[in-house]
């Protein structure tokens, strides 16, 4: 199912400065993509999660996305599978256009 601009709305939340998006990761994954299923999110990482590897991988796959961003940062669940991400500099639409280009490749 691809991800259309009002599933994306659903899960990202304007604040102060950027927005906040939620992502379940799922580490010793096959390969290493973000897709929209379900309501969610879903980074799957090559990278095992000891020493935080999954969480450098989902930075770097984040740069990618949001080039444009100031900055970018788990502010919730660095232990934990299901991250918030706090992206800086970004509006909700610029965020979800570039979501929605990148996960509908």
């Amino acid at each position: 199912m691809k991800a259309r601009e009002a599933d994306l709305e659903r899960i990202m939340l304007e604040v102060e400065n950027g927005v906040c998006l939620k992502i379940y990761v799922t580490p010793r994954a096959g390969e290493t993509r973000l897709i929209y299923r379900d309501g969610e999110l879903l980074f799957y990482s090559e990278k095992n999660p000891k020493h935080h590897a999954v969480n450098r991988d989902l930075m770097k796959y984040l740069y990618k996305i949001f080039d444009r961003a100031e900055n970018i940062s788990i502010i919730r669940g660095r232990s934990d599978r299901t991250k918030i991400i706090k992206l800086i500099g970004l509006s909700k639409d610029e965020a979800i256009k570039k979501l929605l280009k990148f996960i509908e490749k």
